[in-house]
């Protein structure tokens, strides 16, 4: 019998909340930069796995109509409001406009390179390891200040 998976939302604010503790434990033992460093290769590192793990499921490979079904679990527990989702040849592009993750970490009292660390740079390294092909371009986040996230995903040809 396996267990129900937890709303994507409930998993980050419980990682974060650990990040946050092993920054505060990090930081007067490494410094601020490196413990930040190492967490982010740490989050970069299990969002690259569970990019591989997601492509496993793709029916004939990566595709960007596949990748884009991944919108759908971000989304679990009115987490984020995503608008203008389009798939144009070899470009996925959407735009976030509320995101209940950044709320979650301003609740948190995180400040904005760890609400990077739990979640944004996620994307980056989900992208990858979904497939050597796939780029990810976003300038800006909510959790920095922006009044939204615009995303640009690339698939390049083989």
């Amino acid at each position: 019998m396996s267990t129900p998976a937890i709303p994507q939302i409930e998993r980050r604010r419980i990682e974060a909340e650990l990040l946050e503790r092993l920054r505060a434990v990090l930081a007067p033992e490494l410094g601020q930069e490196r413990a930040l460093e190492l967490l982010r290769r740490a989050s970069l590192d299990a969002a690259r796995q569970a990019g591989a793990a997601f492509a496993t499921t793709a029916p004939q490979g990566p595709s960007l109509a596949h990748f884009s079904t991944i919108l759908e679990r971000w989304r679990e527990g009115n987490a984020l409001d995503i608008a203008d989702v389009r798939i144009s040849g070899d470009t996925l592009t959407f735009r976030v406009t509320r995101c209940a993750y950044a709320e979650a970490y301003q609740a948190m009292g995180l400040s904005p390179d760890m609400a990077d660390i739990a979640s944004c740079c996620r994307d980056f390294g989900f992208a990858e390891g979904y497939s050597e092909h796939l780029r990810l371009e976003r300038p800006e986040t909510i959790a920095q200040g922006a009044s939204e996230c615009l995303f640009q995903f690339n698939l390049s040809q083989k």
